[in-house]
């Protein structure tokens, strides 16, 4: 039987965190002892407004929960719920078995919406109630192809633009032509984005966070664009669709730039293109949410060692599987040696970087999200995305502040990793 705190205890916690989520995001000089201090269990949304658009941030803590936080599954359903006659909703769903959500968008095609949604072509073959309810949508496509029709012919692969047998649709999307926000305010050019699955096992059942962008014309016309790539399959030789010479794969707007995988292998690494421009100093801080960690980008490798060389300080936060971290042992044993503070903690499927420090001549908080692993698959096989929020200044920076927060509470139930210490048990 699931736990329940009383209605005092969660006020006194609201309490708590509200004096100290100011307090953390402010106080960057701490030590990483102090910062690995407990902090209020269950991380609140996280408001803010992005030039000029209103921001939310949700976030799934089910250590703190019993092991269960719908928080995010629960907003997914509220938007879907809340699009009006005549609205358009465009989904991508890598898996999905939470029945709500599967109603929701039903529901939401008969009062008149419509709804485009895609999964990943290996769920055709799966049997479930939520793909059962899903089936009833007019326009719900599984993505994949017969195994004779891709780059290595030995197995069929679910990708939508990835043409690799091993490739995934494993973007986790949905874009709201018309709904409303937390407060009821109805909004237009709504885009969500986060690591969660439509399903309890990665949605609600590990921790989890999920971005929604309010009135970001710009960015929802981007991702609309991404959305119709997935949609009508353009595939590009050697899966080369991340091209930035050819203007293709990125999407820039006001709030945020977004960068879809796959790109050709040997070119570039997505999110180390993206973190690179931060000056390495003693006040740089880097925070790490990972579900696993591969050596399959030693480019990332490279420059979270470049970083620690130059004394920025490194938290990381990883996923465990059988009381082991997911993370290969070479990576591990060089990243304790560069001096990278890692815990393994259970149930934790987030993909995000938080990142305070000098970018050019000012200091910066930053946020990045979206669906890739620490993987080569998330780089060069899968559908993916990876979203760089536009940076907050020192002088106010909610949305970070609820992300540190959320690290904080997965760093809390975490376990401490020390070198030589590979798998972290």
């Amino acid at each position: 039987m699931r736990r329940h705190r009383s209605a005092a205890t969660r006020l006194v916690g609201l309490i708590a965190l509200l004096v100290l989520v100011p307090l953390v995001g402010v106080a960057e000089v701490n030590s990483p002892r102090a910062e690995a201090a407990p902090v209020t269990p269950v991380t609140p949304p996280a408001r803010t407004t992005i030039a000029g658009h209103p921001v939310w941030a949700h976030f799934a803590n089910p250590q703190a929960n019993d092991g269960r936080d719908k928080t995010i599954l629960d907003e997914v359903v509220r938007l879907i719920d809340n699009a009006p006659a005549g609205s358009t909703i465009r989904g991508t769903i890598y898996s999905l078995s939470v029945q709500p959500v599967a109603k929701a968008l039903v529901a939401a095609e008969r009062r008149g919406v419509t709804v485009l949604a895609l999964s990943d072509g290996k769920n055709q073959a799966l049997t479930g109630k939520a793909l059962s309810i899903a089936a009833e949508l007019s326009n719900y496509r599984f993505c994949g192809y017969l195994p004779a029709e891709y780059e290595s012919p030995t197995k069929a692969g679910g990708g939508c633009i990835s043409t690799s047998d091993s490739g995934d649709l494993h973007v986790k999307m949905f874009t709201f032509s018309s709904t409303t926000d937390p407060k009821g305010v109805r909004r237009s050019n709504v885009v969500w984005f986060g690591s969660a699955n439509m399903t309890y096992a990665s949605g609600s059942d590990q921790s989890n966070n999920a971005i929604t962008v309010y009135g970001d014309t710009a960015l929802f016309t981007g991702l609309n664009k991404y959305f119709a790539d997935l949609w009508n399959r353009r595939h590009y030789p050697a899966n080369d669709y991340y091209n930035a010479k050819s203007k293709r794969g990125y999407y820039t707007a006001p709030t945020a730039s977004v960068y879809a995988s796959p790109e050709r292998k040997g070119q570039t690494d997505t999110i180390v293109a993206r973190l690179n421009d931060v000056k390495a100093n003693g006040s740089c801080k880097v925070r790490i949410g990972m579900n696993f960690v591969t050596s399959g980008r030693p480019a990332m490798l490279k420059l979270i060692k470049k970083l620690r060389a130059k004394k920025c300080q490194v938290w990381m936060v990883i996923g465990s599987s059988g009381g082991k971290i997911e993370m290969d042992r070479g990576v591990y044993d060089a990243l304790m040696k560069a001096g990278v503070n890692i815990r393994r903690t259970p149930a934790v499927h987030d993909k995000y970087f938080l990142v305070y420090g000098k970018f050019g001549k000012r200091y910066e908080y930053r946020v990045y999200t979206g669906s890739q692993n620490w993987s080569a698959s998330a780089l060069n096989t899968n559908d993916e995305i990876f979203v760089k929020m536009a940076p907050e200044l020192a002088a106010s920076h909610p949305l970070y502040d609820g992300f540190r927060a959320h690290f904080n509470e997965t760093w809390r139930y975490g376990r401490t990793c020390v070198k030589g210490g590979h798998p972290c048990r």
